[in-house]
């Protein structure tokens, strides 16, 4: 069996995203990010500011262990509250400099940014292995 070698490092994050980005604001509660994420179906939100700028990232896991899980408890907390604070990646990103942030921040997405800091998509953990289970 032969193969093309691919210089890994060559890799950046546009040549293996593909998962879509929504976002909600660092002021919303919870429960709004909580019914935003059950609507859509996505694990991972993008946290802006004000002028849509990305700012974190909300996963489901973290307000899955905001106790106690109620709409009062969740409507009473912030994104703000509980999200992370990874950075952002842009489309030219090397995808090794990306997993290594997720891993330092432990975090399962980072949000993908326009120049202006927009963000455009999401580069999750099952974009990663999907990459590094390709032949």
């Amino acid at each position: 069996m032969t193969g093309v070698h691919v210089d890994r490092s060559e890799i950046v994050v546009a040549d293996i995203r593909h998962s879509p980005v929504m976002t909600i604001r660092s002021r919303d509660t919870l429960w709004d990010a909580w019914q935003l994420m059950f609507v859509s179906g996505m694990r991972n939100l993008a946290v802006v500011d004000e002028c849509g700028s990305s700012i974190g990232v909300l996963s489901d896991r973290a307000i899955l262990t905001d106790l106690p899980i109620t709409e009062k408890h969740l409507a009473g907390r912030h994104v703000s509250d509980v999200m992370a604070s990874p950075g952002s990646v842009t489309d030219d990103t090397c995808a090794q400099e990306a997993a290594s942030r997720m891993a330092r921040h432990s975090v399962d997405a980072l949000p993908i940014v326009t120049d202006a800091g927009r963000p455009i998509a999401m580069l999750t953990a099952a974009d990663l292995v999907e990459w590094v289970a390709r032949d």
